[in-house]
């Protein structure tokens, strides 16, 4: 049975990830972040095998039933998938996507309720907890260390390319096409993918589909579609929603995003940036162990 209350901490940290991946924050939204790590949706593993620092939310475990939030009206970052308008319909004009504040306040805005309430999620394998937990570090160490944002900036021009060559490329036709090339067969996969629910990547034709922070946007929006199904009693839409985000995790996802984040582990220069790749893998290990999916780190 599909609850509600994980499926909001998953979407809320996809959401806040996928950002992260787009664009460096800003000074507000790094300070934001920073300030809301402790409330980070998925659980952490410590050392010695306890949750981490913020300890048990006091709403429960995942199963104690839905959030009585009822579902958020207040959209997702302004960097990820707007709507097309349109599944069957080629490039449309996409109204406004009704943008959340950058950054850590996706957390809060994501999913179903806010970060002072939501229910945090222990599920995930050791390992990906682990990965949480050396993340959430990560973004502390950040804070300690006064990187600035014009530091995490750069750091993400240079691990992603933004403006000169990539050490760590963000697209998943790089990493799985047979010449390294972006707009590849991958590309026009995942651009479908998003169509079947009327959305579509915020520059179509102008760069590719496939970055890794719009993937994490989509399985955001799509986990919020699921939470609405549920709130609207309509447990087959609901279903054929999983499915949809099972074959994409199954068959996108993990098939490149391990690897490409094991690169970027290595390659980021900063606290923050490690901090959210981490944060992205153990995201990543939380939804497939849910669906009961390999997640194969390299």
């Amino acid at each position: 049975m599909l609850d509600a209350a994980t499926l909001d901490s998953l979407a809320a940290a996809f959401a806040a990830l996928g950002r992260l991946h787009r664009e460096a924050p800003d000074e507000t939204a790094l300070r934001g972040f920073r300030d809301l790590i402790e409330d980070w949706p998925l659980a952490a593993l410590e050392p010695e095998g306890k949750d981490s620092a913020a300890g048990p939310s006091n709403a429960g475990p995942s199963n104690a039933g839905p959030s009585n939030a009822g579902p958020s009206n207040a959209g997702l970052p302004s960097a990820g998938l707007p709507n097309s308008g349109s599944s069957s319909a080629g490039p449309s004009n996409p109204g406004p996507s009704n943008p959340a504040p950058a950054g850590a306040a996706a957390v809060g805005e994501a999913g179903t309720a806010d970060a002072s309430t939501r229910t945090r999620w222990h599920g995930g394998t050791d390992a990906g907890r682990a990965a949480t937990g050396a993340g959430m570090e990560q973004i502390r160490e950040s804070a300690r260390a006064g990187e600035t944002p014009e530091e995490i900036r750069r750091d993400h021009d240079l691990l992603y390319g933004d403006t000169a060559a990539a050490r760590v490329a963000p697209y998943e036709s790089v990493h799985r096409g047979v010449d390294g090339l972006v707009f590849g067969e991958a590309t026009l996969e995942v651009r479908a993918a998003y169509q079947a629910l009327s959305l579509q990547a915020p520059k179509l034709n102008q760069e590719p589909d496939d970055h890794i922070g719009l993937e994490f946007d989509f399985m955001a929006q799509l986990t919020l579609q699921v939470i609405d199904a549920l709130y609207g009693d309509d447990a087959a839409r609901a279903e054929k929603l999983m499915t949809h985000g099972t074959d994409f995790l199954r068959d996108h996802l993990l098939v490149w995003a391990p690897q490409m984040l094991d690169l970027a582990t290595q390659h980021a220069q900063t606290h923050f940036m490690k901090g959210v790749v981490l944060l992205s893998i153990g995201a990543l290990d939380s939804y497939a162990e849910l669906l009961d999916l390999p997640f194969e780190r390299p």
